[in-house]
């Protein structure tokens, strides 16, 4: 058988796997790593600004106001000249402070060098000593601080300061840079980590891949090597993981196949062995066909519940237009069954070949019973009914071992069979060994058209879905009122319809018993149809 294999070994698949995940793990891992240091960089330098422009607002309120006090008290001297020195000593003394104006009544008293032509009534008069301030422009880090130059309830002026926050930002940027820095630094550590995670992820995946692909390949082989034939191979299940389970349970299977395949190997040659017995047991029976013996015409059926039976049915012929017919049945079906069955029918035909006047029903019997009381270490049990047609006399002479009683379909003017007589003799079945053997006799007048029908109890007992048997009186109102013509093709028509209406009872349900009935047509060519012959 050609090997199936798949295109990519397990270890390289569970390598990829492995490496994949770990990849994408760190991957993950490290962008998360980075985002969370830019954002705690991000949170530190907002935190600082905040901090510092504050503690530059607190400053440069506070400047402001001294030197709107210091300058208060030239202003009201009109001593100009002096407000001058002053606001050049205040710049020198504080850096931050880029430039200082004042000015009285609209007008520019004195300023710095750096000092922006800006306009005083820009700030709002807060109230006494109150210190206003405002961004000098959107692009530009200097803050405008001023207020009013008051003595008492008088204002004699207004003042300006430039604070610049360059240094503030220059700090703040240089803190941002290390952060930034930092952050680079970590995430190339994140992805050497990353990197030498993902070198041992692919060592321990491809050591794994390696110890798992073996083992495996190792079953497949062995399934290969199963499946061409060799039962005895095994694999080693000395692991004590999931593989390990899945060797044991290989060699379990492996065990088990080979039982199954000498149970099926035995199996097979005793369903051959069954086929010829039932082959050799039908060839035992008479034709399917109707058979013409003088004044008789016989046909019958005989249905195994299973591979072989134990009912079975012959006749033979007898000079003068005489017939002899067999049915019996053994105990259960099956082999043990068809064996009594063949034994008895043995026991028959030699005491045909012997001598045909040994051949009446009560002698039959008895050698049947002779023949089976012996068989095997139990008792095996066999009804049988032997009846012999006499046309000269137009009799039947009969002997019954526990079989079920035949009875006779009397034939009408219009040739439809109607009225029946019961051949009710009966007697205990044939090879009980603890038992003395009681066989019962008789006679019976036959008219001209009578059908003589026999049967085992595997006929009436026929079950149909429901558990209800077909019975006796079911299998009689077949015969009752049905025309049978003076040929071969009418009695197989009855024996055909009679074993379709037991079928169509059944409706496919199992048999539990064989089925075999006999019919037998007492057909002169010249008589007087009705009246006693």
């Amino acid at each position: 058988m050609e090997s199936r294999r798949a295109g990519v070994p397990l270890s390289v698949k569970l390598m990829l796997t492995t490496s994949v995940v770990v990849a994408l793990a760190v991957a993950i891992s490290a962008w998360f790593g980075q985002r969370t240091i830019a954002e705690l960089a991000r949170d530190d330098v907002a935190t600082r600004r905040a901090s510092g422009e504050a503690a530059i607002v607190r400053e440069s309120e506070l400047l402001a106001k001294n030197v709107a006090s210091a300058a208060a008290m030239p202003m009201a001297q009109q001593a100009f000249g002096e407000v001058g020195p002053l606001i050049e000593a205040t710049v020198r003394e504080y850096p931050r402070i880029r430039w200082v104006a004042i000015a009285s009544d609209g007008k520019l008293v004195a300023a710095t060098a750096d000092a922006p032509a800006v306009a005083f009534d820009d700030f709002v008069d807060l109230g006494p000593a109150a210190i206003g301030h405002r961004r000098l422009a959107a692009d530009r880090p200097d803050w405008i601080y001023g207020g009013a130059i008051r003595i008492g309830g008088q204002v004699l002026g207004q003042v300006r300061l430039g604070i610049s926050t360059a240094d503030l930002d220059a700090e703040l940027a240089a803190t941002l840079a290390r952060a930034d820095h930092k952050a680079t630094a970590s995430l190339r550590s994140v992805w050497l980590v990353a990197l030498a995670l993902l070198v041992i992820g692919l060592v321990v995946a491809a050591i794994q891949g390696i110890r798992a692909g073996r083992p495996l390949r190792a079953l497949a082989s062995s399934a290969e090597r199963i499946a061409a034939g060799d039962l005895a191979t095994r694999v080693d299940e000395r692991r004590r993981d999931e593989i390990g389970a899945l060797a044991r349970n290989f060699n379990f299977m492996a065990d088990r196949l080979g039982s199954l395949m000498v149970e099926q190997a035995a199996k097979a040659s005793m369903e051959r062995e069954l086929a010829l017995a039932r082959s050799v047991q039908q060839g035992m029976l008479p034709p399917p066909d109707a058979v013409q013996h003088g004044q008789f015409r016989i046909i019958g059926h005989c249905e195994p519940a299973s591979s072989c039976g134990g009912d079975w049915w012959t006749f033979r012929k007898l000079s003068a237009g005489r017939l002899l017919i067999v049915i019996g049945d053994a105990t259960g079906h099956g082999v043990h069954s068809a064996i009594v069955a063949g034994t008895a029918r043995g026991a028959v035909e030699a005491l045909a070949e012997a001598d045909e006047r040994l051949l009446s029903p009560e002698q039959i019997l008895r050698s049947i019973d002779a023949a089976i009381r012996n068989v095997g270490e139990a008792s095996l049990l066999m009804t049988a009914f032997v009846a012999v047609f006499d046309p000269a006399a137009g009799t039947i002479q009969y002997a019954n071992a526990g079989q079920n009683f035949p009875y006779v379909m009397h034939m009408e003017a219009d040739r439809r069979l109607d009225k029946s007589t019961i051949i009710a003799a009966s007697g205990n079945p044939l090879g009980d060994r603890l038992i003395k053997l009681d066989i019962r006799r008789g006679a019976l007048q036959l008219r001209p058209g009578d059908l003589f029908v026999a049967f085992t109890d595997g006929v009436v007992e026929r079950q149909a879905p429901t558990g209800k048997l077909f019975g006796d009186r079911r299998l009689r109102s077949i015969f009752t009122g049905r025309e049978l013509g003076a040929d071969a093709a009418s009695l197989t028509a009855l024996r055909d319809e009679l074993w379709a209406q037991i079928e169509r009872f059944a409706a496919g349900t199992e048999a539990q018993d064989d089925i075999t009935f006999v019919l037998c047509h007492y057909d002169p060519p010249a008589r007087a149809v009705g009246a006693t012959g």
